[in-house]
């Protein structure tokens, strides 16, 4: 897959009032780019100290971003 020079920005903020959890909006450039839906999976890792996120699209094989 190409790597795209883009880069889009957003901001954590707290899941719940009662949570220690974060959330954040997808971009729309990365929803558009892996035609994200409602739904599918994002799973977070980290690889040689670098955040990964992997897609797992409903129903078929995880895409790797």
């Amino acid at each position: 897959m190409a790597k795209s020079s883009r880069h889009d920005e957003s901001v954590l903020q707290p899941a719940t009032s009662k949570s220690n959890s974060l959330r954040t909006t997808v971009p729309v450039s990365i929803v558009n780019q892996f035609n994200l839906k409602k739904g599918d999976k994002l799973n977070w890792g980290i690889e040689d100290g670098a955040v990964v996120i992997q897609v797992a699209k409903q129903g078929n094989k995880t895409l790797r971003s």
